[in-house]
């Protein structure tokens, strides 16, 4: 039971390891969650008991309804964005990007924007969709999502994706990744599978790809910033790309 509740609450976006006899609530949620969580397991009347950080499962009768009611939890949504997020200087030296609290996302999209902040890539809005339209999720201006482009396609073909993934109006200030369907209706069960296949990767790799990010964007920074900031789109991703290829060029030892 505890690895299936374990399963649902990172499905609903919530960074969260499995330990022997709880689930550990990790540090890199925001901070306003864990009060928000122990209302949610009140709501979907799962019986759990918290202390600090450790989530013990008190309720052996576990069933696919309760679990559905988890990972489905409703929330209101809100968009992002602060001073500086858009900065050259803000994307080579964040480790990590701002904590998203996992109340604010839906479901089909909430683990995939905090395992990219968790790997130093800043999102501002997201959806999933609702079943009804295309999910996507807004990429903090033009360097954060030309950095997503260039990891994403190293490991897509990796992945056994239900909707083809697309960057859409590169040209405007934030640019949206988006889901492009391939059947007639969408499915948040698999927008789901998705995401959380994307996300599963970031999270893990999340600490060598904060590093990587510094290791090649990361010097000469006042005459890369008057640099960057006369790049449109187009001229950012060639030279961006240019520069990753550059470096696993002269290091071949390093793998993404």
């Amino acid at each position: 039971m505890l690895d299936q509740l374990a399963h649902a609450l990172k499905l609903r976006g919530f960074l969260i390891s499995q330990m022997d006899d709880h689930i550990y609530f990790s540090r890199g949620n925001h901070e306003a969650e864990l009060p928000e969580l122990i209302e949610m397991f009140k709501t979907v009347n799962i019986a759990v008991k918290v202390d600090g950080r450790k989530i013990y499962l008190l309720d052996g009768n576990l069933n696919k309804t309760d679990l559905d009611q988890l990972i489905w939890y409703s929330v209101q949504q809100e968009s992002g964005g602060g001073n500086g997020w858009r900065s050259w200087r803000y994307f080579i030296t964040r480790d990590h990007g701002p904590k998203v609290n996992t109340f604010i996302l839906e479901t089909g999209v909430a683990l995939l924007v905090k395992a990219l902040s968790a790997a130093g890539i800043v999102t501002v809005m997201s959806c999933d969709g609702h079943g009804q339209g295309r999910p996507f999720i807004t990429l903090c201006g033009k360097q954060n999502a030309i950095w997503f482009g260039i990891l994403f396609d190293e490991m897509k073909d990796t992945l056994k994706l239900n909707y083809e993934w697309v960057f859409k109006d590169v040209e405007n200030l934030d640019i949206h990744f988006i889901a492009d369907k391939r059947q007639k209706q969408w499915n948040l069960d698999l927008i789901l599978e998705d995401t959380f296949q994307i996300a599963d990767y970031f999270l893990n790799e999340a600490e060598r790809l904060s590093a990587l990010k510094k290791a090649i964007f990361g010097g000469k920074y006042k005459s890369t910033r008057r640099l960057v900031h006369e790049m449109d789109h187009d001229q950012m991703n060639e030279w961006m790309r240019t520069k990753y290829n550059n470096y696993f060029h002269t290091q071949p030892e390093v793998k993404v």
